[in-house]
């Protein structure tokens, strides 16, 4: 073989290298195009999982809000019938105060 076909020879294994390069590299860009895809669904997924975090996170302070307002409801109603029951109690006393005082006057008109 002479220099000129060791030279065609060349350049037609360097064509047939240029060629799978090429196919090579629109391999490499699809897959970049399919990552970048899925990057942005990934995105969107962070996206909507921060705005439903952020919604439980509301939530969670709504019902901490309402617990606290049940149980300061609860102890205000404790209170309540205590002073209920300590009212009773000085009426019922009264009562039997007024009664005793009563029978008191009665046995001694009776005598």
């Amino acid at each position: 073989m002479n220099k000129e076909d060791l030279i065609l020879q060349k350049l037609d294994s360097m064509d047939i290298e240029l060629k799978n390069v090429r196919s090579e590299m629109k391999d490499i860009r699809s897959e970049i195009k399919d990552v970048h895809s899925e990057l942005k669904e990934i995105r969107e997924d962070a996206t909507e999982m921060k705005v439903n975090q952020a919604k439980h996170a509301g939530k969670l302070e709504t019902l901490d809000t309402k617990l606290d307002a049940f149980i300061d409801h609860a102890r205000e109603r404790k209170t309540d019938m205590s002073e209920r029951w300590k009212i009773g109690g000085i009426i019922v006393s009264c009562g039997v105060a007024v009664l005793s005082l009563i029978l008191s006057i009665l046995t001694r008109i009776g005598r």
